[in-house]
């Protein structure tokens, strides 16, 4: 059976940093199993994370900046590689290529002419690393009439589907989104949707709460603080976003600093605090999550596997066990892949996907008008590019099973 390593990457909204997953893969395309092996996370700077925040938050920034934040981005990639390697004493040559997110700085999927933004410098990683890596998945999703959401929706297939189990995954990130996947289910009865904001939402509120101080609220230790304000949780449950069929993309234009501002105005009239917004966003996430798992998703699972930055929100993690129970809510760790790898190794997993020439998003969920090969290539060192073409070369000779 044919095996090789790869590097994934990803940074999320959280600004936190950069992370790397090491995944070994056995097989190919939809016949592919996954192997997590390593995982490593590098913290930006305060200086990067403000820089970020501003960039991806409207305010106008200088041609100049972005550019300087592209490679930045592209360096601090290339250093978690780096360092994955040197952790994992394994050999970069053993490498076939790297898969990267990037980093997000605007994604409006829908309008006459929609359009994403993804930094961090792919021809970086490529030189510092010597490694071909494939980097801004979700572009060709939307030039495909896409969401570009929920694009790891086939590798959570890959990783977690179970022959005798009903799951539903929750991944906790700067949205919250569901993957459901039923016991012994082809790729083509996955489902899936952007439940509601998640670290979007309440990281916006920490930054005020905290005058920038705190990137996020770990363990809830400031919503718990707060009490829950109804009316403001009522006026938020009846927001037109709850209320849209997947699929469906949480955007800065609905949950961003406009949001932000207004809930700030609201709670004070109501005589609230910001521990008692933070509060209330938290129950907010929480009951949206919840909803849409009984709107959209039509059995019930036997486990709810957990993942993303929230995990670390313990007052988040009680509410949904109140509000799902009896059903187990428990972190992805319990099937082999820690819950902060999840992402990085579902973008190891897409550029596998894609040097086998099998499309990585599933149309039903993305809302493309097909199934594309996602990615762009920035070639390694010749060895290593060499060692791709001959790789794509064997597979595209061969037949196989497409998801979508």
């Amino acid at each position: 059976m044919p095996q090789r390593f790869l590097i994934g990457l990803s940074s999320g909204a959280g600004l936190n940093g950069v992370e790397a997953a090491l995944v070994r893969a056995e097989g190919i395309g939809l016949q592919m199993t996954l192997h997590f092996q390593r995982f490593v996370s590098q913290q930006h700077s305060r200086d990067v994370r403000e820089l970020l925040r501003s960039a991806a938050s409207g305010v106008a920034v200088p041609a100049r900046t972005l550019a300087l934040l592209h490679r930045i981005l592209g360096d601090s990639f290339a250093n978690a590689v780096r360092q994955l390697l040197e952790d994992a004493k394994f050999e970069p040559k053993r490498i076939l290529c790297i898969g990267c997110s990037g980093h997000s700085l605007w994604h409006e999927s829908d309008g006459r002419l929609p359009a994403t933004l993804n930094i961090g410098l792919a021809s970086a990683i490529a030189e510092r690393t010597g490694l071909t890596t494939l980097i801004d998945a979700r572009s060709q999703d939307v030039v495909a009439g896409g969401q570009g959401a929920l694009l790891t929706a086939l590798p959570d297939w890959l990783l977690f589907r179970d022959q005798g189990e009903s799951r539903v995954l929750v991944h906790l990130g700067s949205a919250a989104t569901l993957v459901a996947l039923p016991a012994a289910c082809h790729p083509k009865q996955v489902i899936g949707c952007q439940a509601a904001p998640c670290g979007l939402l309440l990281d916006s509120f920490m930054h005020r709460l905290t005058a920038g101080k705190e990137l996020f609220d770990r363990f809830g230790k400031h919503a718990v603080q707060g009490c829950c304000i109804d009316p403001l949780l009522e006026r938020w449950l009846a927001h037109p976003f709850l209320q849209r069929r997947p699929p469906r993309h949480v955007s800065p234009l609905d949950f961003g600093e406009e949001f932000i501002t207004q809930a700030a105005q609201l709670a004070r009239q109501l005589d609230g605090s910001l521990h008692d917004l933070l509060c209330t966003a938290t129950h907010f996430v929480a009951r949206a999550i919840v909803e849409a798992l009984r709107r959209w998703i039509p059995w019930r699972p036997a486990r709810v596997l957990v993942s993303g930055g929230g995990i670390h929100n313990g007052f988040l993690w009680r509410l949904l066990e109140q509000l799902l129970a009896p059903l187990r809510l428990e972190k992805i760790d319990v099937c082999g892949v820690p819950a902060e790898a999840r992402k990085a190794t579902a973008f190891a997993a897409l550029a596998a996907l894609t040097l086998d020439a099998v499309p990585g998003n599933l149309p039903a969920l993305t809302g493309a008008s097909g199934a594309r090969l996602l990615g762009s290539i920035a070639p390694g060192d010749p060895a290593n590019w060499s060692a791709c073409v001959a790789w794509m070369a064997r597979q595209t000779a061969m037949p196989r099973l497409v998801a979508a």
